[in-house]
Formats: C-alpha cells, sequence, structure tokens
C-alpha cells in the first residue's frame, strides 16, 4: 500500500518569489521584535502572508499562537495537510474543510468521500512529518501514526539516570537496557543514551497515535525491540512490538510496520502503520525503505490557493495588529 511519507524543516526561508504570484497584499509583522522586517533579508517574506492559504477559523486559531516557531510549526502542519489531499486525492485546495475534535489530528468533513483517508502528522523542533495512505482502492481501514523529536530537548546538565528516571514507568526494563547501553564509541556518552530515549520514545508515541490513544494510556505495556542499533538517515524497518498483559484494548502486536530514521543530527522520526482485515486481523502496511521525500516551500504550495472568504479582510486586520 503506498504510502506518503512527507517532511519539512521550518528553518527554510520563505522567499518572496514563492507567494508573490499567490498573495495579493503582503504583511510585514511576523516577529516578537519591532525592528525584524528592517533586519530580514528584501528577498525574504513573513510566513504568516501563507495564513491566507487556510479557511479563516483555522487561520484564526494559528494567530493565537505567540511564538513564532509554534506558529510556523503549526502553520505548515496544516498546509502540509492540504497539499497531500491536493496532490494524491484530487481535491480542490479551497474546498477542503476540516472539524477539530478531541481526536489528535483535525478530521476532515469535506470532500465526504475521502473521510476514512488514513494521516497523521507530528511537528517538533525545527521538523513537520507528515505520512498518509494514497490509495483509495483499498477498503481495509489503514492506522497510521508519526512522530518526530528534537534530541537537544533536554535539561542541561542532569545526567541520564536522573533524566530518565522521570520516565521509568513508561519503559520496560529492556527497553531502559538499550538506552543505557550505548554502544561502541558512544558508550560512555550521555547524549548517546539520550538519543535512544528518545527514539525509542518516538517509536511509543507514533502507535499511540495511529490508535488515536488518550494521553493515559499505559506505555509500559508496549514494548520495542530494536534490530538496528543505530539510527542514519536511511529508514530502519527491522523494529518490532511486543505487548504485555493486560494487553491494551484494541491494540495487537501483530500486523505493525514501523519506519524510524534521521532527519538531521538533532531529530529522528517513527512511523507506525497496519492495514485491518476483513476477518478483523491485521496486516502490515508495506514501507519500501526509500528515504523520505523533504519538501521546500515551491513544492509545498504547488497547488495552493487563497481562500477568498476572507484573505483580504484578515491581511488587513493583521497588519493594523
Amino acid at each position: 500500500m503506498p504510502l506518503a511519507r512527507w517532511a519539512f524543516n521550518i528553518r527554510q526561508p520563505l522567499l518572496l518569489e514563492n507567494v508573490e504570484p499567490l498573495v495579493t497584499r503582503l504583511t510585514d509583522d511576523d516577529s516578537d521584535s519591532s525592528d525584524s522586517s528592517s533586519r530580514r533579508p528584501p528577498n525574504i517574506v513573513p510566513v504568516s502572508n501563507l495564513l491566507n492559504f487556510l479557511p479563516k477559523s483555522e487561520a484564526d486559531s494559528l494567530l493565537q499562537l505567540r511564538l513564532e516557531d509554534d506558529m510556523r510549526r503549526a502553520l505548515v502542519g496544516r498546509l502540509m495537510i492540504h497539499a497531500f489531499f491536493t496532490a494524491h486525492h484530487n481535491c480542490q485546495w479551497e474546498n477542503i474543510v476540516f472539524d477539530h475534535t478531541d481526536s489528535t489530528k483535525p478530521v476532515l468533513v469535506s470532500p465526504e468521500h475521502l473521510k476514512s483517508v488514513s494521516y497523521n502528522i507530528s511537528h517538533y523542533g525545527d521538523w513537520v512529518i507528515l505520512v498518509g495512505n494514497t490509495d483509495l482502492s483499498c477498503d481495509s481501514p489503514v492506522r497510521l501514526g508519526v512522530d518526530v523529536m528534537d534530541f537537544q530537548e533536554q535539561v542541561s546538565g542532569d545526567s541520564f539516570e536522573s533524566f530518565s528516571a522521570c520516565f521509568q514507568h513508561q519503559f520496560t526494563p529492556n527497553e531502559i537496557t538499550f538506552m543505557v547501553k550505548a554502544s561502541p564509541p558512544d558508550c560512555a556518552s550521555v547524549d548517546a543514551q539520550l538519543k535512544r530515549f528518545y527514539r525509542v520514545w518516538c517509536l511509543k508515541e507514533s502507535i499511540v497515535k495511529a490508535l488515536d490513544f488518550n494521553s493515559d494510556f499505559d506505555l509500559k505495556s508496549i514494548e520495542f525491540t530494536i534490530q538496528d542499533e543505530e539510527e542514519t538517515e536511511k529508514p530502519i524497518l527491522t523494529t518490532v512490538i511486543g505487548v504485555h498483559e493486560p494487553k491494551p484494548e484494541a491494540l495487537s502486536e501483530e500486523g505493525w510496520s514501523f519506519e524510524e530514521a534521521l532527519l538531521d543530527s538533532d531529530h529522528c522520526y517513527a512511523i507506525a502503520a497496519q492495514t485491518e482485515t476483513e476477518d478483523g486481523g491485521s496486516s502490515p502496511v508495506v514501507l519500501d525503505g526509500s528515504e523520505i521525500r523533504r519538501f521546500d516551500w515551491k513544492e509545498l504550495l504547488k497547488d495552493a490557493v487563497p481562500y477568498p472568504v476572507h484573505s483580504s479582510a484578515w491581511a488587513c486586520n493583521h497588519q493594523q495588529a
């Protein structure tokens, strides 16, 4: 079953040439600093101009985010979802409508015939990741989850033991052993141990998101056995899952596929995928081992069109804010 696997680095500057043909009026206030526009190169524009490519309700919610990086990650995530449905499911960009529920992701309400399409998104640090099912011919439901982590998210000066002690109840003894025994030449490196911690955490989060479990799910009930100890940018497909008793409802250890890789030296991601069969069982989704597709602004926005209902009004209001 073909999957879209997309990655976007939010540190990419948004160039005027990427948006000038699409946006009729550009805004200039994209930072907490009042003189940011004077320091910005003339060919780079604020990403807030891209809010025009989202429905007003989505744009308004993103405007509530105070930190620029938070807004960038959330904005790119929404744009990636729209780009995915436009590229792979023949939608018109401006006709895509989402609703927000208690689910971990926005729920597609229009076009109605695409409601069953599985997708998932994650953003952290410098990266936004999307995974989505591109095959409508398959009637079996597909479970997809993805998570990305930043290795630099840690408390400075803490030992690995003190850092990981807070999470002992969420990892099995075998998983903790895998973290502690970082292989040579990094066996004494706290950084190597922390990278393994985030790698296992990423795997656990990916399956939690695939199953749409809530935040109080017992992460220790699932255990990952990692065959390839060192991550690279080439995807690893050999990791397997075990489920401990009492098994959580709706969670089987059968039929899961996992993909892990580095995005750069500071970020890793994990994808969890499973197909439900007609007899109530499950089968793995085939992952081909190719590297994740990395987008730039030009690729992300190639099918984008502004939402005409609010675009001009939003631009005026945002400039006056």
